[in-house]
């Protein structure tokens, strides 16, 4: 499977962050440093001319960026749609955002992931109607999520929790129990959609792409730091040697296609043990870099559903 190019890119102006979440993705991480706005504005380019249209702006928490404003108006003149993902404590910026841009070029995300909402952050919600998304794991959803997850014109996602540690086994569901769990939450609220791995379940129905891969990595999605260095996915961040390239100094093409992608650009046949599994037949064995991060071996089977 090969395309000329992804469909979108996960791009991080900075890691800094002002919460201390214990399921982040990125904890951890020794990477200092943001992209400046001029920096920015050369990555962009560079997307648009390949073909790209989207790019989904995170982080750390990409508020604190001091020129984000900046960074969102650059992406957006240059006719970029971008989906910007905030823990919203940046009240006031996020309201001047959604004054300024459609939701048509932006979308803002909002993780709620604690058991309080300020006033600030519930005005906003109920004016300005942002994706709203929280982590499950073994510790269920916040309680603001109760409210939000009924809201009319509220879209609310529930992620499959990320696990970079073995630790964080202990607070993950094997990705069946997850997917019977929010089943029964669309029964009761529609609005409420998964977000997981495309190597657990693909969707071909509305992207026909993953039908015959192994994962998105690498196949619909680049993920990009704030130097420049593109990788398959931001799980593999802590991998250097899936390092596919810089933005700044490779051309966009010889990135795209380089050999290592071609793993995650082929599926053949689900290696997970568990075949008594309900989604056997359709899963792709999860997520192959969480397999990495726990398991030290790509090919393992997804930790969080088989365990020790």
């Amino acid at each position: 499977m090969n395309t000329s190019v992804p469909e979108y890119i996960q791009f991080f102006p900075t890691l800094e962050c002002n919460l201390h979440c214990g399921f982040c993705f990125n904890r951890g991480l020794k990477i200092d440093g943001a992209i400046t706005a001029g920096g920015f504005e050369k990555l962009v380019r560079k997307l648009v001319d390949s073909g790209i249209r989207e790019i989904d702006i995170l982080g750390g928490e990409p508020t604190l960026h001091p020129d984000i404003a900046r960074l969102v108006d650059i992406a957006a003149n240059l006719g970029l749609r971008l989906n910007l993902s905030t823990n919203g404590t940046n009240v006031a910026l996020l309201a001047n955002l959604s004054e300024t841009y459609g939701k048509d070029i932006l979308h803002i995300g909002i993780s709620l992931n604690s058991n309080s909402m300020t006033r600030e952050l519930e005005d906003y919600i109920s004016k300005y109607r942002p994706v709203l998304k929280s982590i499950y794991n073994r510790t269920s959803i916040p309680r603001p999520s109760d409210i939000c997850s009924g809201t009319p014109g509220i879209t609310y996602y529930l992620l499959y929790m990320d696990t970079v540690t073995e630790y964080d086994l202990t607070e993950s569901l094997p990705f069946h129990d997850f997917f019977k769990r929010l089943s029964v939450f669309r029964e009761k609220h529609p609005n409420i959609s998964g977000v997981y791995c495309g190597g657990f379940l693909p969707d071909p129905e509305n992207n026909p792409l993953l039908k015959n891969v192994r994962c998105p990595a690498g196949t619909t999605k680049l993920s990009i730091l704030p130097d420049g260095s593109v990788y398959p996915c931001y799980l593999l961040f802590r991998h250097h040697e899936f390092m596919l390239g810089n933005i700044f100094t490779d051309r966009f093409d010889v990135i795209w296609n380089k050999p290592a992608l071609d793993y995650f650009r082929t599926f053949k046949g689900n290696k997970c043990p568990d075949t008594e599994c309900d989604l056997f037949s359709e899963c792709h064995g999860g997520c192959p870099a969480v397999s990495l991060l726990i398991s030290n071996d790509i090919n393992a089977p997804d930790p969080r559903c088989i365990r020790q």
